[in-house]
């Protein structure tokens, strides 16, 4: 556990998702949307995820159409509502604003992220480097009150 001064310090379970597999780059980055691969490695992670029972609240991405078809089909597995999207969630994201914003959630989310923001959100919120895979997701406590980087827990990985 992250010692952050306090041993009663409130924790917050966080779930961190890479988006499904998408189709190759044609057009706009945006508008790619998941294969059916990804849509299928999807629906088996959220599955598993299920097993896990988070205490997610809801579910939110990036605007970006394979987030936005990964946090659905995420939404209607574990029954929990889509939440207002975010342009700050987009691969190339401020990993330190988002971690301000992770924290101060105030409530458990499952958030739908790119590559390379959520490797840089990770390190920043854990310090653990982690090069995840499409569908890949991750386990966080984190802890609102924690005033720097590196202090919070990377509890498991699917």
């Amino acid at each position: 556990m992250a010692d952050t001064g306090s041993p009663h310090a409130e924790m917050i379970d966080v779930v961190l998702m890479r988006h499904g597999e998408a189709q190759a780059l044609a057009g706009k980055d945006a508008a790619r949307p998941l294969t059916q691969w990804g849509r299928d490695a999807v629906q088996a992670a959220a599955a598993a995820l299920a097993k896990k029972a988070p205490s997610a609240q809801g579910v939110r991405s990036s605007p970006y159409l394979r987030a936005r078809q990964t946090a659905e089909i995420v939404s209607e597995v574990l029954n929990l509502p889509i939440l207002p999207e975010s342009v700050e969630m987009v691969p190339s994201g401020d990993s330190d604003h988002l971690a301000a914003w992770l924290l101060a959630e105030g409530q458990p989310v499952i958030w739908v992220f790119h590559m390379p923001i959520i490797g840089h959100l990770i390190r920043n919120l854990t310090g653990r480097e982690v090069f995840p895979k499409t569908a890949s997701i991750f386990g966080l406590k984190v802890f609102p009150d924690a005033q720097t980087r590196h202090q919070h827990d990377l509890e498991w990985q699917l």
